[in-house]
């Protein structure tokens, strides 16, 4: 049988058209599945992503422009070797503060850091019965440490409001236990009491209430900054209408190599059984920078116009950085009655340490300190001098 061509094509289109028709909705319903799985993929990241949104993000900013949120934790053990009394050892602090900062429009900002404090303060560390040092029970505080909001006028002032610290040399404005070598600040920063994180008035407050106005210049790649503030100090030998008054001025060669300060304070402490002391504070700080080799130095002192003699206070702090380790020593030193020599008032510690840097954020110590006395002697004949071993380690985030 013979078929004519256009039979042919004519059948021939007919079999396409078919297998066409077949093929259509085979392909339809693939096509369909690859969208399904695409869209599955995508509803899954978003999943992941509001679960990380929500999960994994502490905070949320409500009406400010950025939050942030971290902290850290401390953990101490102590043992002092007290010579003609026990020796002692605790684990004597464990301090956990939370950090939280936000900038509420891009002139306004706050910063809160909330301490909460388990410590044994070591009692009688400097009187006159060496029997009586030693460590008291355990204490838990939740002190509220810095809480200021602050209006960005430019960079030649912004005014802070609060609780804040007290810009007063330099390791007072360095604060936060990440950043210290040692965790016993200087001794004009402590009350003379190595457990005392929160520090006291013994020259100047670390801490006051009220208001400071700041503001910076560069010139080139040099910088001058000043501070100007009053306020009240909130604890022991000062009232809370007893204003203290003081500035700083600093200035830093390029990439901070070296840095000086001058500050000044003026305010008014109160005595026990004695009239309240009106005194002027003065101090000088330098810092050198250069290398991994890092040099602090303070030295202040105080006139006072009352019942209490004139204190004095300074240390010179060296240390090396190489890798992850860091070594350090402070001569520091301190008399609070300038007026009386050979006295009770004075004492010298010698501290050596090493930090290591097990991660960037775990700053693991080792320190042995020397608490030498100007009056050897307690009222028993014992001696004053003792000796103690710290260890810690701060993990921040």
């Amino acid at each position: 049988m013979q078929f004519s061509p256009k039979l042919i094509c004519f059948k021939g289109i007919s079999i396409l058209t078919l297998l066409f028709m077949f093929m259509l909705p085979q392909y339809s319903l693939a096509q369909g599945d690859d969208i399904r799985e695409r869209l599955d993929e995508i509803e899954r990241e978003l999943l992941d992503l509001h679960l990380k949104q929500t999960d994994k993000t502490s905070v949320t900013a409500f009406d400010s422009m950025r939050l942030d949120l971290g902290g850290f934790i401390t953990q101490t053990f102590t043992t002092t070797f007290n010579g003609d009394s026990p020796d002692r050892s605790s684990f004597d602090q464990t301090n956990f503060e939370l950090l939280m900062g936000a900038d509420v429009t891009d002139r306004d900002s706050l910063f809160i850091a909330l301490g909460f404090l388990r410590q044994a303060d070591l009692v009688n560390e400097a009187g006159l019965d060496v029997e009586q040092r030693k460590f008291a029970d355990h204490a838990n505080r939740i002190p509220g440490i810095i809480m200021w909001g602050r209006h960005d006028f430019d960079e030649l002032l912004d005014v802070t409001y609060g609780r804040w610290i007290t810009p007063w040399g330099i390791i007072n404005r360095e604060h936060f236990p990440p950043v210290l070598m040692n965790l016993s600040q200087p001794q004009y920063l402590r009350a003379v009491q190595p457990g005392n994180l929160f520090g006291g008035n013994t020259i100047v407050p670390n801490f006051l209430d009220g208001i400071q106005a700041h503001g910076s210049k560069y010139f080139g790649d040099y910088q001058a900054e000043y501070f100007a503030y009053v306020g009240n100090f909130d604890g022991s030998g000062s009232g809370p209408s007893d204003f203290i008054s003081g500035a700083r001025l600093m200035g830093a060669l390029p990439n901070r190599i070296f840095t000086i300060g001058f500050d000044y304070q003026n305010g008014v402490r109160a005595v026990s059984g004695a009239q309240d002391s009106h005194y002027d504070a003065w101090g000088v700080d330098a810092l050198i920078d250069y290398k991994g080799f890092l040099l602090k130095s303070e030295y202040l002192r105080s006139n006072e116009r009352g019942a209490t003699g004139n204190k004095e206070s300074w240390y010179i702090q060296p240390s090396y950085t190489r890798g992850k380790f860091v070594l350090f020593y402070r001569w520091d030193v301190i008399d609070t009655n300038l007026d009386t020599v050979n006295d009770s008032a004075e004492q010298t510690e010698h501290v050596f340490g090493v930090n290591y840097f097990l991660q960037p954020t775990v700053r693991l110590r080792a320190e042995y300190v020397l608490n030498r006395f100007n009056l050897n002697e307690d009222n028993n004949g014992k001696k004053r001098d003792y000796d103690n071993i710290q260890l810690s380690i701060t993990t921040s985030f």
